[in-house]
This record gives C-alpha cells, structure tokens and sequence, in this order.
C-alpha cells in the first residue's frame, strides 16, 4: 500500500548546519531534518546537527567578519563533517545499526 514513490535517498547518512543573524537557526535546522528524515535519510548522529547564531543582530556586512574570527563555529562545522565521515565510514564496515530499520511503518504514504 501507500503511494509508488522510490526512495533513492533511503537510508544514506545526512549533516546539517545551519546558521542565522537575527532568528530561525534552530527551525532551519529542523526542518532540514525532517524533511531528510521523511525522506528515509539517516542522521549522522547528535553532533551532525548543528545550529547557530553568528553575529546576532549586527548588521549584515559585520556577519560576515565575525564568522570569519569564529574558531568555535569552525570547530563545530569540523565536527559534524567528521561525525558524518565517521558514520559513513560504520555504515560500509557493516558496523552502524539503524535500529527500526526494518520496521514496517503504520502509516505508509
């Protein structure tokens, strides 16, 4: 049942970073994740997800500048692209589980 709709996607390994100046970092980010996860994409895990404020409400051309001189912010983007390598690398050695995987879900599109 449900509608014929092939899953190309399913089951690869996803990151997410998003970043804002004034508000909605954290909906962007969700939302990103979501939409991944409906899709039958996989997160990386916990540190693959990430949100931000950088320059919060400065003017725009200051953003810039202060993402520049962010090492945090650096950091934390080198660390959700190692988690994410980190995973794909389990993923093709057979050593990540995706608990549920196999379930059959109650309310199929």
């Amino acid at each position: 049942r449900g509608w014929d709709y092939p899953r190309h996607l399913a089951g690869r390994l996803y990151s997410v970073v998003a970043h804002g100046d004034a508000e909605g970092a954290e909906g962007v980010r969700r939302s990103l994740s979501d939409w991944l996860t409906a899709m039958h994409l996989v997160s990386a895990g916990r540190l693959a997800e990430l949100d931000r404020y950088i320059g919060y409400y400065e003017p725009y051309a200051l953003n810039h500048e202060e993402l520049d001189s962010d090492e945090a912010i650096k950091t934390e983007v080198r660390n959700a692209a190692r988690t994410l390598l980190e995973a794909v690398l389990a993923k093709k050695a057979g050593k990540m589980i995706e608990a549920g995987k196999d379930l059959r879900e109650a309310r199929e599109k």
